[in-house]
């Protein structure tokens, strides 16, 4: 690559970097009185659980017996059943407590947290999440501040939706926006507008950013490409010592 091109791509890592923290757009009232039953609503939902099951199964080491693990964004702890926890110690971040606390499976969780700040550093073997990052108001603080909660040879592996490319678009209204309007006369695009704040090519390109080692899988129908895709996993791991300086610098308050 010459060095006009990497110094353009850098440039552009920059400026979207500079565009976090992100503000969401805001609900209107009838949207904001109905929002938690909603939200709670559509990850209990079975047509959802089965479209979004590629999301868990595609996660990384959650059959194998790792000391320690974080999910990030645990919600209704949808995603416990796809472990194997016998060995584990699985800890959770999960701030809405209405989405877990009459969950049957939360005796298996070892630790709660309401955020990452508050987490170990060098404690985990691998951070995972289920259709989370997509919803991060600072999403490079976020992978900044991860790799500090990670043990040396920890990794990540983050599910998301191929957003922003037509498979996802057409889906997600398919699924859910007709049977949202029918239900209650509102929009859901302004519910994934408020909630998905961060589109897939953002995503990849802050963790290729902050990270070297970076494997991306594809889920049906198309699994080569985001365009025809549904989902992605994004596993990752080995971060750039010097990227990770430079976004201090960018952020000084991190």
């Amino acid at each position: 690559m010459s060095i006009l091109l990497q110094n353009n791509k850098y440039k552009k890592i920059l400026d979207l970097i500079k565009k976090y923290p992100k503000r969401r757009p805001a609900l209107n009232k009838k949207l904001k009185k109905i929002f938690n039953f909603e939200y709670k609503k559509n990850r209990t939902n079975l047509l959802s659980q089965l479209s979004e099951s590629w999301l868990h199964f595609s996660i990384k080491g959650r059959k194998e017996d790792l000391n320690k693990s974080l999910e990030i964004g645990a919600g209704t702890l949808n995603h416990l059943p796809y472990e194997k926890i016998i060995k584990k110690k699985y800890d959770v971040i999960e701030p809405k407590k209405f989405l877990y606390q009459k969950n049957k499976n939360k005796i298996l969780i070892n630790k709660f947290y309401k955020n990452l700040d508050v987490v170990p550093n060098n404690n985990y073997d691998r951070i995972i999440s289920c259709a989370v990052l997509e919803h991060l108001e600072d999403l490079p603080k976020y992978l900044y501040m991860s790799t500090k909660k990670l043990k040396k040879n920890g990794f990540q592996s983050h599910s998301i939706p191929c957003e922003g490319y037509p498979v996802w678009n057409i889906a997600w209204y398919l699924m859910s926006g007709i049977s949202f309007k029918l239900r209650t006369g509102q929009n859901f695009r302004d519910v994934q507008k408020h909630e998905h704040i961060n589109n897939y090519d953002e995503i990849l390109s802050l963790i290729n950013f902050f990270y070297k080692k970076v494997e991306v899988k594809f889920s049906y129908p198309g699994f080569i490409t985001p365009t025809l895709s549904l989902y992605a996993n994004i596993t990752f791991s080995n971060p750039k010592k010097k990227n990770m300086e430079r976004y201090k610098k960018i952020n000084k308050k991190t």
